[in-house]
């Protein structure tokens, strides 16, 4: 069991990439639907999240994540579940 602070749903707008930046906290977030995504980190290594898949997210310091959207035509739904 893990304690959470809440969830947030949220849409991403097709085409929409992320460059260099960090997990604003500690978090898990759950790809709901909507095109898979690559998320690169600073050693270059380089994942794909597809619909289903859950990340945990906790690079709140140093050079962080690219997220980049595999296919552009298509919004996300993720679900963001913030870690107490």
């Amino acid at each position: 069991m893990q304690a959470a602070t809440g969830v947030v749903f949220r849409r991403t707008a097709p085409g929409q990439s992320l460059d260099w930046h960090n997990a604003p906290r500690r978090q898990y977030v759950v790809l709901l639907s909507g095109p898979a995504v690559e998320i690169e980190v600073s050693d270059g290594e380089k994942r794909t999240i597809e619909s289903g898949n859950i990340l945990l997210a906790e690079d709140t310091t140093g050079p962080g994540h690219i997220s980049r959207v595999i296919d552009p035509s298509q919004e996300r739904l993720s679900l963001f579940i913030p870690l107490a």
